[in-house]
């Protein structure tokens, strides 16, 4: 039996190909450099995507990623100058 392994099983991280990546509030502090308290009031308004586990919140990371593109602010010249042309 391994010492700090209750039951003597092994375990073994399994990556599914279908899972997506969860981060905690504290990858996501990290990320986007805001406090875990803006979060998760950003979580209570329901203005960030996020999952709940019972009582745990984690923010699937591929839609935290297109969220933060859609917060993002082009103006109107940067646009101008990287349009496809015609």
């Amino acid at each position: 039996m391994a010492i700090g392994n209750p039951g003597g099983v092994e375990r073994r991280d399994i990556a599914l190909p279908d899972t997506p990546e969860l981060l905690t509030a504290r990858d996501l502090e990290a990320i986007l450099k805001i406090s875990m308290k803006t979060i998760y009031g950003y979580v209570q308004r329901g203005l960030i995507p996020y999952v709940k586990i019972q009582s745990n919140v984690r923010f699937p990371k591929k839609e935290i990623l297109i969220w933060i593109q859609d917060q993002s602010y082009q103006p109107k010249a940067f646009r101008a100058n990287i349009s496809p042309r015609q």
